[in-house]
């Protein structure tokens, strides 16, 4: 009886594990770092938690980039910290496993009719096959938890990719605010030349009709661009979790960042997106775990369930008996075999699910490749090429107009030709940083980082 005891007592040294997910945390700060992407914090409420948020609290005070968007938003947005605790929920599942069901006590007196000793019977028992099978169970769920991690480092990446986005379009939003208002200044001064004109005689009202129109439309392009730069400032309010006070606090440079020289060498960058993507990652982990689910599900099947323990009773006559107790499942009507092609079945579908995945990660890691080049050699061509143009030529109507070669009318065209084309090259930056957030989402990570080594989908 004492030697049973001791196995008990063994057997619950299992459970000693401890159910904190910062290891976990920690893993996924490491598989973001490797794929240059941000540092990451989370509020555990702890005296660095303050620092923090003082930082935080600085940044949004004052004039946000795009790194420092991304630096609020790690912490501030609620999506990700709900995300965060599903490492809690992983790592619980982990000890879980390998925690041991508690074991039966049973009890059972029996009292005699025409008097003498009272019978009582106790026992205490363990499901076998629960003992044979943990380091089955703890393989899976550590495959589970390791998908949980890549899951919850892709998650980070992507809310990266999505504030860098907003930002560059909010700048840019912001930046043709200020055009359009160059264009309205230009119609205001065009109509009101037109309508002088016509009071002495020398336009017809078609003329001033014309060029009111323009002013009229001008207006309305006005307010277009301030309503879109309002409806994307509240965009980026909510991928950075900012309300109230905090919301209307910081603001953006209207310049958008200038274009590289020239891009990081994308050759391999299918490779690079193959090897490194964590939502690639947690599929393949999944499918691990499944597998080793589907080898449990193999081992359950084939041993029964098996109660082994220990019983004492005292019989009728006052003698007390002690001995094991058995108890076995006999499979009669569940033999397993539903369960096992079910967990078959969703093997076999992680895998195609995997292979999918890889086929389309590479498609659009292509096509944003081929679109990033694209808009760089299409903004490089406005700088030097369409805006030097624009620029000459509104310098030779301002000549032309000095030796009244040239009317004002031809003059202010020429002003709003160049400012269309520098919006049209805006617009094209623009696309060139929103075209590379999305290639470095789609790539797992900074295209600045060294590739890890590819692996088969």
């Amino acid at each position: 009886m004492k030697s049973a005891w001791w196995l008990w007592s063994a057997l619950a040294a299992t459970g000693c594990a401890s159910v904190s997910p910062k290891p976990s945390f920690d893993n996924v700060s490491g598989l973001v770092a490797e794929r240059g992407g941000p540092r990451i914090h989370w509020d555990q409420g702890t005296p660095a938690d303050e620092q923090v948020r003082a930082r935080v609290h600085d940044l949004v005070m004052g004039t946000l980039t795009p790194d420092g968007a991304i630096e609020v938003a790690l912490l501030r947005n609620q999506g990700l910290v709900a995300t965060y605790e599903e490492l809690g929920i992983g790592q619980a599942d982990l000890v879980q496993a390998g925690l041991l069901r508690n074991p039966t006590f049973g009890a059972r007196v029996r009292f005699p009719t025409s008097g003498g000793v009272v019978d009582t019977e106790f026992s205490i028992a363990q499901d076998f096959l629960d003992i044979f099978t943990l380091p089955l169970r703890k393989r899976v769920a550590t495959a589970q938890l390791d998908a949980t991690k890549a899951r919850v480092g892709s998650a980070v990446l992507e809310l990266t990719a999505q504030v860098r986005r907003a930002v560059v379009t909010l700048q840019a939003a912001q930046a043709t605010v200020e055009i359009r208002k160059l264009v309205l200044e230009a119609q205001s001064a065009a109509a009101e030349l037109r309508a002088r004109q016509r009071a002495v005689g020398n336009v017809s009202d078609l003329d001033v009709i014309q060029e009111q129109s323009f002013f009229e439309q001008s207006k309305l392009d006005l307010g277009r661009a301030e309503e879109r730069t309002v409806q994307q400032r509240e965009e980026v309010n909510r991928l950075l979790g900012l309300w109230g006070p905090d919301s209307a606090s910081w603001r953006v440079e209207s310049r958008l960042p200038d274009l590289p020289e020239k891009d990081p060498s994308l050759e391999h960058v299918e490779s690079l997106a193959i090897g490194r993507r964590l939502d690639l990652l947690a599929v393949r982990a999944e499918g691990q775990a499944l597998e080793q689910a589907a080898s449990l599900t193999g081992v359950s099947r084939v041993l029964p369930a098996l109660q082994v323990g220990v019983s004492t009773e005292r019989d009728a006559e006052g003698t007390r008996v002690t001995g094991p107790e058995l108890s076995v499942e006999l499979p009669i009507f569940d033999q397993g075999q539903a369960r096992a092609a079910r967990i078959l079945a969703q093997v076999r579908q992680a895998r195609a699910r995997q292979a999918e995945l890889a086929v389309n990660i590479r498609a659009e890691v292509r096509a944003l490749r081929n679109r990033l080049d694209v808009a760089h050699r299409s903004a490089e061509h406005y700088r030097t090429v369409l805006l030097p143009l624009r620029e000459k030529g509104l310098k030779e109507s301002q000549l032309r107009y000095n030796a009244m070669l040239l009317g004002v009318f031809q003059l202010l065209q020429a002003r709003r030709d160049q400012i269309e084309a520098y919006q049209a090259y805006l617009d094209t930056v623009r696309d060139y940083w929103i075209t590379r957030a999305e290639l470095e989402r789609a790539s797992g990570g900074s295209l600045d980082a060294q590739p890890p080594k590819e692996k088969n989908p």
